[in-house]
């Protein structure tokens, strides 16, 4: 994401504030005139020709192209132009699960919560035709044994994630908060509160 900072400017000082600055323009012009466009590389030599590697993202969907030895920039630009419409207008992104959609919930002897909330380690996406119907997506949440103090992003267990019936992919199960270990006094008093209900 650092480096999308720099390759999605299209123009600007370099060493700004020192006697050294100069204007710089990006290479890649569709930076600039293709929208989401972001980066990443062009290159020329007399092997290779005019090359370029091209992301780019609208919502959810991030783009990836590569053309190679195009006698032209221009030709080079339309090429990449032409793949990046046709994947933005035939594909989209469909969201599984959302790094905070609650999984489950499970007590822990140890920690100064209760019980700790479980929840897939990112977003889980699929990508698909936007002419296609729905997918039959399920998930199956195995935890493994859990160690407080535990922080987000530990694994706590893995998501098998089925899609039209296969199996797809696998994601980890971390912690929706970080949870830490509860004092021995905050542990006696819970036991005996946990006596008399």
């Amino acid at each position: 994401e650092k480096i999308l900072e720099y390759t999605g400017t299209y123009e600007d000082y370099l060493r700004k504030n020192t006697d050294k600055s100069f204007w710089l323009v990006n290479t890649n012009k569709l930076v600039r005139y293709y929208k989401g466009v972001d980066g990443l590389k062009t290159g020329y030599t007399k092997t290779a020709l005019y090359c370029v590697t091209t992301t780019a993202k609208r919502g959810d969907l991030r783009l990836i192209t590569v053309v190679m030895g195009e006698p032209t920039s221009a030709i080079r630009n339309s090429e990449t132009t032409e793949m990046l419409d046709y994947g933005f207008n035939t594909y989209k992104v469909e969201k599984i699960l959302s790094k905070d959609t609650v999984l489950a919930k499970k007590k822990v002897i140890l920690g100064k919560n209760p019980e700790v909330v479980i929840v897939p380690s990112r977003d889980v996406n699929i990508v698909s035709s936007k002419n296609s119907k729905k997918k039959d997506v399920s998930y199956k949440l195995k935890i493994d044994n859990i160690n407080i103090p535990v922080k987000v992003g530990d694994k706590v267990g893995s998501i098998d994630i089925n899609i039209d019936g296969d199996k797809n992919m696998e994601v980890d199960a971390t912690v929706l908060r970080d949870v830490d270990k509860v004092n021995i006094i905050a542990l006696y008093f819970r036991n005996l509160v946990d006596m008399f209900i």
